[in-house]
């Protein structure tokens, strides 16, 4: 890890993957001035930069697009690969979500669970009140939300903010993401194994660009294999201790500002 970023300077990375949340722009916020600038300079010199997210497509484009990068996208966590603009699903992992679903049910009764399709619709067995998640929410019975294969299952519960939703699913056989805000747990269940950094690596295998001239950028838990599969990672100031230790660069902490800092130090 390394906080004096000089080293990047002069870097050619043939593609730059960004994270959203927290690394290109605040939590439910719009994009910091001068993203769309520095994006721009970098990709006039042949370099391709694109967001690496949490999020589903609908809540993708319109930031890629304010922030310049209009072409591809890695979102849901690595399951879909996505062009921006016009927006299309270019590739979707999906799985049976019957099981899943039906264990759920048992151990989180009370929890609102909702899956993403692999078109970037979010079927939810309750008022989903988060709309971060998605733009296309719909409300069905939670019978049907395994009616077709999903993308990803995510689940939000109100009852579990002391222990989070974490030891619910330690014996699942899923990749998850855990957490807890202030005002809700949070569960997020996609096919074990599949990961911002193997979404990137199907994309980088349709434009024939190796790892090694991958440059990420990130800043939480679902970042950790994207920053340790890129050939140069750069971790957000605000990140938590283990997550810049495993990068090779750490930014200044700010959502934006970090990315810009690093992108002007680029083909120089």
């Amino acid at each position: 890890m390394k906080e004096d970023l000089s080293g990047l300077h002069g870097l050619t990375p043939r593609l730059i993957a960004v994270d959203l949340d927290g690394t290109l722009v605040p939590q439910s916020s719009g994009v910091t001035p001068g993203v769309a600038e520095a994006v721009a300079r970098v990709q006039d010199s042949g370099a391709i930069v694109v967001a690496a997210t949490g999020r589903s497509l609908s809540t993708t484009g319109y930031v890629a697009r304010a922030a310049g990068m209009h072409e591809y996208a890695i979102v849901s966590n690595g399951a879909m690969v996505v062009r921006v603009d016009p927006e299309e699903v270019l590739e979707a992992q999906t799985f049976d979500a019957t099981h899943l679903l039906d264990e759920l049910s048992r151990l989180i009764p009370e929890a609102t669970i909702a899956v993403e399709r692999p078109d970037g619709v979010f079927l939810s067995d309750r008022h989903f009140v988060d709309e971060g998640v998605s733009l296309d929410i719909r409300e069905v019975p939670r019978e049907s939300l395994a009616a077709e294969p999903v993308v990803r299952i995510v689940a939000r519960s109100d009852a579990h903010l002391e222990n989070g939703l974490g030891p619910v699913i330690e014996h699942l056989d899923m990749h998850s993401i855990a957490f807890g805000v202030t005002d809700v747990a949070w569960l997020d269940l996609g096919i074990k194994g599949v990961t911002k950094a193997t979404g990137l690596q199907k994309l980088c295998a349709r434009l024939g660009i190796g790892a090694h001239e991958v440059l990420a950028i990130g800043d939480a838990m679902n970042d950790v294999e994207m920053l340790q599969w890129a050939g140069t990672s750069v971790a957000m100031g605000s990140a938590r201790a283990p997550i810049k230790a495993l990068a090779d660069y750490v930014t200044g902490p700010t959502p934006g500002d970090g990315v810009i800092e690093v992108l002007d130090l680029l083909y120089r």
